[in-house]
């Protein structure tokens, strides 16, 4: 059995196994979209009559996405070994009518040959090895692909997911790498093994790596021998020659520049906290003569961050030092709006971990009762910057900050059941459709039948899938008719 699952982001749609042991199926109804951020890059890198290879493509999560923006002009060459997972990928490309997307029965490895696809508790593990049940599949390598003149103009990007053999698709590419010029997105990690030999060796054949930041997708230069942040899942890496066009097109930094605010920039640092609805509790906080210096630095790096006129680059920097600030600031004098600032800007800049811990000190000081704000800040999570507060600013904190703990601590509820009560979090009237959703499924994957709640039997913006919901499709779960 199957289930048509769509992508709240695009509008994707994607044929999924219907049960909540698939790793996709579970994401795709908790979150609606994929959990890794580089999605959000690819979506916006991609135009019209680009050619793409997809290594690793399971269900299509990438696959299909990028079929859709290519269009018929270009060609997306998605490699998928597994019968049972490719037969789902079809599915999905009949669903969205992907005249682009070529589906190819093989493994790409080192060499042209045969192999043992062992199989994972969910399609997203499966992996080249000679141990545990699975099925002989073909094997290829880009030079082999290419050499055949696979695709008709030179790949403008490739996605490397190879669960741990990363490494033998790029001894298997070696003359591929250095004839063509695309953007390579590959993954670094494979369950707790962070593979971190991979940088060294696109460096060695001339490309440069690069992250996608946590909130915007752009890309900024990851340095040799930088410490990875450890919710990194992918990096990517370029030659100069796309390194220079990315950079032109507005998609990627080269290069981050110092940067510290001058007089202007701190006079001004809380004019956008002050045009958001939360603005209006902050009312006499709003004078940056009566704030601790450092987090007036702060403020002001992430105000300018915003300021979408200013040259990337500058703007970049100062999202940087922002952090560095906040950071700096918060190990010496921690306060709830200093925590809750810190969580959003290290979001933003894509330092995922330093986020998690600014929101667990925020979630431990507020269960020991501190409520006590004296200072304006920005919330942990972006949903809330349209949010009014209403008459109790503490409610509206801790929802905001228990959703985004949430949403990041881990990748899914799937991998890290959630540490807080999302019954309760529900209940608050600012809980985003998600945590309801999470809660059920957390309950169904436990086998408990919870009924689906009113919420998400009604589509809403945040909540596009409701008709799966409210017809029981949703495993694990019962309709409202059939508990009573």
């Amino acid at each position: 059995m199957e289930l048509h699952v769509t992508s709240a982001t695009d509008g994707s749609v994607f044929a999924v196994p219907a049960s909540l042991d698939s790793i996709t199926t579970y994401v795709l109804l908790e979150q609606e979209d994929w959990f890794e951020k580089e999605v959000a890059f690819v979506r916006r890198f991609l135009t019209p009559g680009m050619t793409v290879i997809d290594i690793g493509a399971n269900l299509g999560l990438y696959s299909i996405p990028m079929a859709r923006l290519v269009g018929p002009a270009g060609a997306v060459f998605a490699y998928e070994p597994a019968g049972t997972t490719r037969a789902l990928l079809e599915t999905s490309r009949t669903l969205n009518a992907c005249s682009s997307l070529v589906i190819l029965a093989s493994a790409v490895a080192d060499r042209v040959g045969e192999a043992h696809l062992a199989h994972g508790t969910s399609s997203e593990l499966n992996a080249l090895s000679d141990q545990g049940a699975g099925e002989a599949v073909s094997t290829t390598s880009l030079d082999a692909e290419d050499n055949a003149a696979r695709w008709a103009r030179a790949p403008d990007f490739i996605k490397i997911d190879a669960e741990g053999a990363e490494d033998l698709v790029i001894d298997g590419g070696a003359q591929f790498f250095q004839r063509h010029s695309p953007l390579v997105m590959f993954e670094i990690k494979a369950g707790n093994d962070v593979n971190h030999a991979l940088q060294a060796r696109f460096a060695s054949i001339g490309y440069r790596a690069f992250r996608s930041l946590g909130a915007t997708p752009l890309l900024v230069p990851v340095a040799p021998g930088e410490a990875i942040d450890s919710y990194e899942l992918n990096l990517f890496a370029a030659k100069p020659d796309r390194v220079t066009t990315l950079a032109a097109a507005g998609l990627l930094v080269e290069r981050i520049p110092d940067w510290k605010p001058n007089s202007e920039q701190r006079r001004t640092a809380l004019a956008p906290l002050g045009r958001l609805p939360l603005g209006r509790v902050f009312n006499q906080m709003l004078n940056v003569d009566r704030l601790d210096r450092r987090f007036v630095d702060g403020l002001a790096g992430f105000a300018h961050w915003r300021m979408l006129e200013r040259p990337l680059a500058e703007r970049c920097a100062a999202l940087f030092a922002s952090l560095t600030r906040l950071q700096t600031l918060c190990a010496a004098e921690p306060t709830l709006p200093r925590l809750a600032t810190l969580a959003r800007v290290a979001h933003e800049a894509g330092r995922r971990e330093v986020a998690v811990k600014a929101l667990e000190q925020l979630i431990e000081r507020m269960m020991r009762g501190e409520r006590q704000i004296v200072e304006p800040f920005w919330p942990a999570c972006p949903r809330y910057d349209q949010i009014a507060p209403g008459n109790d600013i503490s409610v509206w904190l801790t929802a905001s900050i228990f959703e985004q703990y949430e949403k990041i601590a881990g990748f899914s509820s799937y991998f890290l059941p959630s540490r807080i009560d999302l019954g309760q979090m529900a209940r608050t009237p600012f809980a985003a459709a998600e945590i309801e959703r999470r809660r059920i499924l957390q309950l169904a994957k436990a086998g408990q039948q919870p009924p689906v709640p009113a919420r998400l039997c009604a589509a809403a913006p945040d909540h596009v899938n409701a008709e799966l919901w409210r017809r029981g499709c949703v495993p694990g779960t019962v309709t409202e008719a059939a508990a009573s």
